[in-house]
């Protein structure tokens, strides 16, 4: 008897086993599918984005540096140009990931539309009207509550004929290297997306561009970085010091320094955000 029970112990622990392996192998399974998964939304998203050699076509010199955190991105760079005006972007949406990279692409969708369609041409307005949509585009069929996707974002349109600028910094700030000076043009009070204030401000700032003026659009995983020795942040005060020494620079070389600086401070710390740096240069 005692025989007999050791027996049926003994093949109900291999069923287990054997149950267990198939569990194990579903998961597998699910597990390769949904990184591929990933990997293809990745590439569509690099698709979308444009590339490097348009913004160097654009100006008289830029780069495009751009280290997503994960395999799809929350970060997003942009640019269009529409006669003489130039407009070009760095958005950092809520998150990183999967879902950053879906407000990614649904923001980096209706900018171009806004321009073609509804023919917005301040970048105030633009980002006004963006706001709207974005909101709209993920509440308008919830039942209950609201989300609170949306972006910070730097929207700038150039005139280089003109020689004149604007921008918004919609939770953004822009940065200007003239005459080897630092110059910061302050973010706005108010993000894209879902806000507990009905009465947004997105205003449009103007000045003159001016042969040799460098500007820079950043998103904030490069200054939130944790590294160096006592493993803090590598912060606002240290990139635009950066940025002022090497902005003498040719473009191409600015961003080997910048990537070279980053993962320097990162060392064996963990990348914390995407990052991404626009570099312009009139």
């Amino acid at each position: 008897m005692e025989t007999l029970e050791l027996s049926q112990s003994l093949t109900q622990t291999k069923l287990d086993q054997l149950n267990l392996e198939e569990r194990l192998a579903l998961l597998e399974a699910r597990s390769n599918e949904m990184e591929e998964s990933i990997r293809y939304a990745g590439s569509l998203q690099r698709s979308i984005l444009p590339s490097e050699q348009i913004f160097k076509n654009a100006f008289a010199d830029a780069f495009v540096l751009f280290q997503p955190k994960d395999v799809v991105s929350g970060d997003f760079y942009w640019i269009f140009q529409h006669h003489d005006d130039i407009y070009f972007a760095v958005g950092d949406c809520t998150g990183h990931g999967v879902p950053g990279a879906l407000v990614n692409i649904a923001g980096n969708t209706i900018l171009r539309q806004i321009i073609r369609i509804e023919g917005l041409t301040e970048p105030g307005d633009i980002m006004r009207l963006l706001d709207q949509e974005l909101v709209s585009l993920f509440n308008e069929n919830l039942t209950e509550g609201k989300t609170r996707d949306g972006m910070d974002i730097v929207f700038c349109k150039f005139n280089l004929r003109k020689k004149t600028g604007s921008f918004c910094g919609a939770g953004r700030p822009l940065l200007l290297v003239r005459n080897n000076k630092l110059e910061e043009f302050k973010k706005g009070p108010d993000c894209i997306g879902y806000s507990s204030d009905e009465n947004k401000q997105f205003e449009t700032v103007y000045f003159d561009l001016r042969e040799g003026d460098k500007f820079y659009l950043f998103s904030d995983g490069y200054t939130d970085q944790f590294g160096g020795e006592n493993v803090k942040k590598f912060n606002r005060e240290r990139f635009r010091n950066l940025l002022l020494s090497t902005s003498e620079m040719p473009m191409d070389k600015q961003k080997k320094e910048l990537l070279f600086s980053y993962n320097n401070w990162k060392g064996k710390q963990a990348q914390i955000d995407d990052v991404c740096v626009i570099g312009v240069k009139i």
